[in-house]
């Protein structure tokens, strides 16, 4: 790598393959020059001397040469080793991306690959170890409830009450299904400038707060919403939708029955902002700096509700696929919490 990162620090050689023309270029000419050099302060030129000396630049020089040329050539050998190494053995390599040339391009890409790749193995180990858990425990509830129902079903009361328990266990086995379905398939959302749009903030607020309607109801929660009607963010549409339906469900998730939700925006020169402010259950630094990690435990909503420790993770990094910034705010456990999105105009 020495050599090709001698050669990088030429600003005529920013190409991989001017930087091959150049070793060869001079791989020729050594001895042609040579031949000249000794020409000029030569007094006596024998042929038998002429011959030996163009004899022994011309190997020298290829022998030279190739060396450099071969020392090339390790860039691309060492992304060859990586691949190898993490095809083998699952080891994430350390590749230079600061190069710009072809190969410079090749090894930033095999870098991004590879770790990609393992963050998607990793990914689904930790998908199947959160899957077999929370479905493993309701389905082991059910035929728990099941034999009770067995032994005591004679009684009208008690078969009642495990009718119920049963009926409880399987809605939040559902949600809990749809929950997964839904983040899975935010987490595959092809995410770019080229299927960004203009999106108007109130309908989007709107549209969720409907859809939400029951839970609100249930918890007799006080929706605010203070957006400009002409409030617009541009962006994936069913991304940006994502972000927000996380939000408000996390804030309706962990407020306190007859609490108060307020979602407002603002704009600004060059980004928009959207705020949802609950008065719920809060956050101290501790749970903060884990807020938005994959699969870390959190708390059940105040109503039970169950986390699967995905939901932040993905919209922070839906978020930041637009090139914006979610930003947590607590004062503590009891006292709310405050999630500002800004999203680039």
């Amino acid at each position: 790598m020495k050599t090709y990162h001698k050669l990088s620090q030429v600003s005529f050689l920013k190409k991989y393959s001017y930087k091959f023309l150049f070793v060869a270029f001079l791989g020729i000419h050594i001895p042609l020059l040579g031949i000249i050099m000794y020409a000029l302060f030569a007094t006596t030129i024998s042929t038998t001397t002429f011959i030996l000396i163009t004899l022994g630049l011309t190997l020298g020089a290829t022998a030279l040469t190739l060396k450099v040329l071969d020392a090339l050539l390790d860039p691309i050998i060492k992304g060859k080793n990586a691949l190898n190494a993490f095809v083998q053995d699952k080891t994430v390599p350390d590749l230079p991306t600061n190069y710009t040339d072809e190969v410079g391009e090749m090894l930033r890409n095999i870098q991004f690959t590879i770790e990609r790749l393992d963050e998607v193995d990793q990914e689904k180990q930790d998908i199947i170890e959160l899957i077999s858990h929370d479905l493993r425990t309701p389905v082991l509830q059910t035929l728990g409830i099941i034999d009770f129902l067995k032994e005591d079903g004679d009684d009208p009361q008690k078969r009642q009450e495990y009718i119920t328990l049963l009926n409880e266990v399987a809605t939040k086995q559902v949600k809990f299904l749809e929950d997964m379905l839904k983040i899975l398939k935010a987490k595959h959302l092809e995410i770019s400038s080229k299927n960004f749009e203009m999106l108007s903030a109130s309908e989007i607020i709107n549209a969720i707060i409907h859809t939400y309607k029951k839970s609100i109801e249930a918890k007799q929660l006080v929706i605010g919403i203070n957006l400009p009607a002409q409030l617009s963010i541009r962006g994936h549409a069913n991304g940006i939708t994502q972000v927000f339906e996380n939000l408000v469900n996390n804030a309706i998730k962990f407020s306190q029955k007859n609490g108060e939700i307020r979602i407002s925006g603002e704009e600004t020169k060059n980004e928009v902002k959207i705020i949802i402010k609950d008065y719920g259950i809060g956050f101290n630094d501790r749970t903060k700096s884990t807020l938005f990690k994959k699969f870390v435990p959190g708390h059940l909503g105040t109503s039970g509700e169950p986390t699967t420790g995905l939901g932040l993770y993905l919209t922070k990094k839906i978020v930041e696929k637009h090139g914006g910034t979610l930003e947590p705010y607590s004062a503590g456990k009891g006292t709310g919490a405050q999630f500002v999105v800004s999203i680039p105009k």
